[in-house]
């Protein structure tokens, strides 16, 4: 009997082999793969993580289905470790569900989570995360640490007020941190704002690229109508917030004209006439419109209505005639401003 049973195996698997030439191939497993990207911030007493999710599974082929994430688990440890005991070591913080993740844009998903006042005395932790795709759970992420702080009290006073177009901020420098203790240096503030348009609520975000130094900020990106609403948080360092300010809230509705372009400057080319100035600055800035009068015309007329840099080329131009030309700036919502100083070029 079992010479029979071994005599079948050997028909099967010469069967199975049969017309195959080299040994077997498995397919790669498509597992979900660590995400990227993590990063730690500290805001006020909350740690935030942020991170960007793989677009492909392990076998770098077939696309991750993203809707198929239900969540993330934040792993953290708060003294020495080994990275390779670290999730065995570490205590589970906190098991956000995919619902729950905030979205920062391009991509980038975070979540906040307190931190209890004691583990925030100049002590290093380190956090990792893995998310669950189905029923599959990631690869660990890599491991990231930061030296946390008692932060800053949030600034108290911050006031607005409008200057034309700009929305200017005022606010004092915070004394004390969280804990009522003297405030040695700040390193500047972040100015957050969002709008609200119509029923439609942006998320806060950062309008500065760089710390604000002083207690003032301008804010000249006001080209959208609505109700912009600010916040302001002290930084001890680049990854060291208080928690933001209460947010102030002013109705922008624009109605105020771009600058007048400067300093428009005309030369002679070969075939056309060249004119420069200096670029208006205004963030909701749509283009330019340039103006030309001959010596036969009484007013100026438009020659081009869709400039978009701060220079152009007249080629419509005739030998032995004197050009007079002005330019003026139209922003997002169709305001057009003064026409600049106009020059003149006799065209040889």
């Amino acid at each position: 009997m079992k010479k029979n049973i071994m005599t079948l195996l050997a028909i099967i698997l010469s069967f199975s082999y049969c017309g195959k030439k080299g040994p077997l191939v498995l397919e790669p497993e498509k597992l979900p793969p660590a995400v990227n990207d993590l990063r730690l911030r500290q805001v006020g007493s909350q740690i935030e993580l942020s991170w960007k999710f793989p677009v492909l599974l392990s076998d770098k082929k077939t696309p991750l289905p993203s809707s198929q994430i239900r969540g993330v688990a934040v792993y953290h440890l708060a003294k020495p470790f080994n990275p390779e005991t670290f999730l065995k070591k570490s205590e589970l913080l906190a098991r956000p569900k995919a619902g729950e993740l905030l979205q920062r844009g391009q991509g980038t998903f975070a979540c906040a989570l307190p931190i209890k006042a004691k583990l925030l005395k100049d002590k290093e932790h380190a956090f990792a995360l893995t998310y669950q795709l189905g029923r599959t759970r990631s690869a660990l992420s890599a491991i990231e640490k930061i030296t946390m702080r008692t932060p800053p009290e949030p600034v108290r006073d911050l006031k607005t007020s409008r200057e034309g177009k700009v929305v200017v901020l005022n606010w004092s420098r915070p004394q004390v941190d969280s804990e009522g203790q003297p405030l040695k240096a700040i390193t500047g503030y972040t100015v957050y704002r969002r709008i609200l348009q119509g029923n439609n609520l942006d998320a806060f975000a950062a309008v500065n690229e760089k710390a604000v130094k002083g207690e003032y900020y301008e804010d000249h990106d006001t080209g959208a109508d609505g109700d912009y609403e600010y916040q302001v948080a002290s930084l001890l360092d680049e990854r060291i917030e208080s928690a933001p300010s209460a947010a102030v809230r002013i109705k922008i509705q624009d109605t105020f004209a771009p600058d007048v372009p400067a300093n428009l400057v005309a030369f002679t080319a070969k075939d056309h006439v060249f004119l420069t100035w200096e670029a208006v600055r205004d963030r909701d800035l749509a283009h330019y419109l340039v103006y030309r009068k001959s010596a036969k015309d009484e007013d100026f007329k438009l020659l081009d209505a869709a400039v978009t840099d701060n220079f152009y080329r007249d080629r419509q131009v005739a030998k032995g005639q004197m050009y007079a030309y002005t330019v003026v700036a139209v922003d997002k919502k169709g305001n057009e401003s003064e026409p600049s100083r106009a020059v003149r070029q006799f065209f040889e």
